[in-house]
């Protein structure tokens, strides 16, 4: 069977016949629009709500953070993990710091097991898998905002000083 496609299109990637110029991050078509959507969406004043919280609690971030490298802090859920034990020692178990994958995924494992243990309802838990991805951050980091938004409300109403 013969190719009838331009040799100039053969090495492009193509949707349905029709080349689609991929954004920087990869993303093109039903990710595209998708990521767009959720940058549209995605509420950095939020998340600085959040930081700004997390540092009155106790739970030291580091200076400088730029918008949505918050997710690349919690990764290793040694920040998550001491933020639930600011709110109540010990509800949550020590995590090691470490940049292997595996026990990351368990610090933060530990981490969502404290929230259920405070009270937290199955709709505010986010996946582990939101922390380490790198397509789609916003729309993955929403659920790691709410769950935190929802950590505070915790805080709050078991101690009006958090």
């Amino acid at each position: 069977m013969t190719d009838y496609t331009p040799k100039a299109a053969q090495d492009k990637q193509v949707n349905h016949g029709v080349y689609v110029q991929p954004t920087e991050d990869g993303n093109f078509g039903l990710d595209k629009d998708i990521a767009d959507n959720a940058k549209k969406k995605y509420d950095f004043a939020k998340e600085q709500e959040v930081r700004t919280w997390i540092e009155k609690v106790g739970v030291k971030l580091e200076d400088g953070l730029g918008a949505l490298e918050l997710q690349k802090v919690l990764q290793s859920g040694v920040v998550l993990c001491q933020l639930a034990n600011k709110i109540k020692t010990g509800v949550c178990k020590l995590p090691r710091s470490t940049t292997q994958p595996a026990v990351q995924r368990e610090n933060i494992s530990f981490y969502l097991e404290a929230c259920k243990k405070l009270g937290m309802t199955d709709n505010f838990i986010f996946m582990t898998d939101n922390l380490f991805q790198d397509r789609l951050v916003e729309l993955a980091m929403m659920s790691v905002i709410n769950n935190l938004c929802e950590l505070k409300n915790i805080a709050e109403k078991s101690s009006p000083a958090a």
